[in-house]
């Protein structure tokens, strides 16, 4: 059974659109073999958000098994749509604007093909629905790609890479996942001073649990995400990035003193 999850920004009536659509897709091809996992919600127009979730996902499904859909409004212009497969059989359909590149780093391309469907020509808004949709549906029957697109050399993806220490992704409590592996010389109770894009914004310390620090004292922490990533948060804060104004794609760095 192929498990089908669909990553956007797209979190209105636009997401039963394209729920709905790619449903009557698949019956209109007769694929019934099929799931459809919950939405992953990717911040609105942030391609940095959308790699982190879709490097995210790939550590928690069966590559083989799996399609990543993805429909994100990241980039100011019109990119060329793309699906290819992953050296470890993951599927993905979405478009060049650089989502891909964090899952790709990790797994490597196999194959790459840009979509038949020339958004230049056929220009209908909310390509997701008219352009993605239909494609995930046809690679679920069985059409073969080359009927879909044209193949490509990996060097025909997006070039942009997530610098270090980058806010890679925020939580509903206001956590800042950050792109960057904790030093080893850390020591819990080493005090820091966290600076946002250059510009210092408040001091706090490094942890090993946070659920064990006193409340409202900032604190670095190894986190729970792909290899452990950086996270930075107030303690039993409602929102420790809203208090620092911290937004993904923003540079987090911190220095001990």
């Amino acid at each position: 059974m192929k498990n089908i999850i669909i990553f956007t920004d797209c979190i209105d009536i636009a997401f039963n659109e394209i729920y709905q659509s790619l449903k009557f897709y698949l019956k209109k091809l007769s694929v019934t073999d099929y799931e459809i996992a919950p939405m992953v919600e990717v911040k609105n127009f942030s391609v940095v958000n959308a790699a982190f979730c879709i490097r995210l996902m790939a550590e928690c499904v069966d590559h083989k098994d799996a399609l990543f859909l993805v429909i994100v409004n990241g980039v100011n212009f019109n990119p060329e749509r793309i699906f290819g497969k992953t050296a470890s059989g993951l599927t993905f359909v979405g478009n060049n604007s650089g989502y891909f590149n964090w899952l790709i780093e990790e797994y490597e391309v196999k194959e790459i093909y840009e979509n038949h469907i020339n958004r230049d020509v056929n220009g209908l808004s909310f390509g997701g629905k008219y352009v993605q949709v239909p494609t995930a549906a046809k690679i679920l029957a069985g059409f073969e790609w080359k009927e879909l697109g044209f193949l490509r050399e990996a060097s025909f993806l997006n070039s942009s890479v997530i610098p270090e220490n980058t806010a890679v992704h925020i939580d509903n409590f206001g956590l800042i996942k950050i792109k960057s592996s904790l030093s080893e010389s850390l020591k819990c109770g080493d005090k820091l001073a966290f600076f946002v894009n250059g510009v210092h914004k408040v001091d706090g310390h490094y942890t090993t649990k946070m659920k064990q620090e006193k409340d409202g004292s900032w604190v670095l922490f190894k986190g729970s995400s792909l290899y452990g990533l950086a996270e930075l948060g107030c303690v039993r804060a409602k929102n420790s990035a809203l208090m620092l104004g911290i937004e993904e794609g923003d540079i987090v760095t911190w220095k001990t003193y």
